[in-house]
């Protein structure tokens, strides 16, 4: 039961961070900023996530995790519906600030208690999983509020999640806390340097997973347009695409580790190039949500896979509960570097560049593990 609400908990946390490429479009269309300072508002709001996840690497082993949950989901919740309100960018960096906070401490929570699992690949792979359903969801709700009640109203529409994810966190055990003995590992009684060192590399190969995804997400949106295709159409296309990725959620909550993590993460490295691609070139609806759902599916399983070789490769739960923090870091990093990108270049320099830090956190893990014992390489 815990692990269920974990994982809901998990999908309602992570919606927000799916649908950021609206969040930037609305930005511009509300307060009239430009496409490069809408970036940085959502780097912004990355900020206030890794400052989230630190405060909850300190407090997950003093507190209660259902405190903990409810506080930082109530929170999001009353950040989120004040962002209609802001009436300047100031103030939207500073809404958006505290929602980033709030939120990414629920995510970086959830993910901890799902990293308990069993096989931690299939706990996350169904929250990835649900979170993509919800996030369809989200976005149709948002694109009714927007074309109903206007562009700010549609702002507040994270709160609806948050809310739910609120009530929700008062079901969690009130002794859910601190670390607790792991069920089953992947290697029997493997050297604890290797693993470890294993989960430090797992941990630094997230980072530049993360970064690689987060360069191009933020402008998914503005590419399409450029492109020729409609904001509604876009919109329908991002809830499809959301449940079309489905498949790549699928993959490591089924097969789990089954035959090696190492082939898993090239099959993502390699169809993630081809996404990019995609979005490229895409001047029609059809190839646009195919670029999308490839996206997003590669997205899921790398993500699904690197945080499982830290969880498997971490004894203490260190580097475990490090991970928000090294994805929000990533969040935040990712929308920057193409800001800074855009201000001297097309929006298509974005999707070239992208794939490198993917390429590099591949090698990364490839390389270390050929050097590992066999029964430690044998587990990746």
């Amino acid at each position: 039961m815990t692990l269920a609400i974990a994982c809901v908990l998990y999908a309602l946390s992570i919606i927000l961070i799916n649908i950021a490429p609206f969040f930037v479009g609305l930005y511009v269309d509300t307060l009239h900023v430009s496409l490069s300072e809408a970036g940085f508002v959502q780097t912004i709001d990355q900020a206030g996530g890794i400052i989230g996840s630190v405060l909850g690497f300190f407090l997950m082993p003093r507190m209660s995790w259902r405190t903990l949950t409810f506080c930082a989901a109530l929170a999001a919740t009353i950040a989120n519906a004040a962002t209609a309100f802001a009436d300047s960018y100031v103030l939207l960096c500073l809404i958006r600030f505290v929602a980033g906070f709030a939120v990414v401490l629920l995510t970086t929570v959830s993910a901890c208690t799902l990293a308990r699992a069993r096989v931690p690949d299939r706990a996350f792979g169904a929250g990835l999983m649900l979170g993509m359903l919800l996030s369809a969801v989200a976005i149709w709700v948002l694109d009714i509020i927007r074309s109903d009640f206007g562009y700010s109203a549609s702002l507040a529409s994270g709160a609806l999640w948050l809310c739910i994810a609120a009530g929700l966190a008062l079901l969690l055990p009130r002794d859910l806390r601190g670390k607790t003995e792991k069920v089953g590992t992947l290697v029997a009684e493997p050297d604890q340097a290797n693993i470890r060192m294993l989960g430090k590399v797992g941990l630094v190969a997230l980072l530049l997973f993360s970064i690689r995804a987060n360069v191009g997400f933020s402008f998914t949106e503005r590419v399409g347009l450029d492109n020729g295709l409609a904001p509604s159409a876009i919109a329908s296309a991002f809830a499809i695409g959301c449940i079309f990725s489905l498949a790549g959620c699928l993959l490591p909550t089924i097969f789990g580790a089954a035959g090696g993590r190492i082939k898993w993460l090239v099959i993502t490295t390699a169809f993630f190039v081809v996404a990019l691609w995609l979005f490229y070139v895409a001047t029609n609806i059809t190839l646009y949500i195919v670029a999308f759902s490839i996206y997003l599916s590669v997205f899921n399983m790398g993500l699904a896979y690197y945080m499982s070789v830290v969880a498997e490769n971490d004894p203490e739960e260190h580097y475990t509960r490090a991970i928000y923090i090294v994805n929000v870091t990533a969040q935040s990093l990712g929308p920057a570097i193409g800001a800074l990108i855009l201000i001297g270049y097309p929006i298509a320099i974005v999707f070239l560049i992208a794939p490198i830090p993917a390429i590099g956190a591949l090698i990364l893990v490839a390389v270390y593990t050929s050097r590992q014992p066999r029964a430690l390489a044998t587990s990746l």
